[in-house]
């Protein structure tokens, strides 16, 4: 009896597995709604209440003018967020450069080659983390 509940367990398991590496995977509210309208979400949102909660013709009309406000506003929204997270990077990656000159100023052209080197290697280790190979620190 144990041996059929572990033989069903891992089968269980093997099956979520590849289910879920069969899906596409992705990130974020856009990714979500796969890029749909704020009309199309509206219009969506709007169909399912209307089943669940049987919504007459009028109820339909005001709901979805509701879903419809509230998507534009989300899109809006998500809009501004990505103009700030933009003008973010730009001012890191100006503070970087700007270490970067600092530090190159006063390191021998030994020290710096090492600290390129060390740097090409924590941008290889961000790619390979991005990609889903967590690999184990070498010492």
């Amino acid at each position: 009896m144990k041996i059929i509940l572990i033989s069903a367990g891992l089968l269980i398991g093997f099956l979520g597995t590849a289910y879920s590496q069969d899906r596409p995977h992705k990130k974020g509210a856009e990714a979500a709604q796969h890029h749909r309208t704020a009309e199309e979400r509206a219009k969506m949102s709007t169909e399912a209440l209307e089943k669940r909660l049987n919504l007459s013709p009028e109820q339909k009309e005001k709901v979805y003018s509701i879903h419809l406000e509230r998507s534009q506003k989300m899109d809006k929204m998500m809009e501004a967020e990505a103009s700030i997270r933009k003008n973010q990077m730009e001012k890191r990656k100006e503070l970087m450069a700007e270490g970067e000159k600092k530090m190159n100023k006063i390191l021998s052209d030994e020290q710096q080659k090492t600290l390129e080197a060390m740097k090409a290697k924590g941008k290889e280790r961000m790619k390979d983390n991005k990609k889903g190979m967590h690999r184990p620190k070498k010492s």
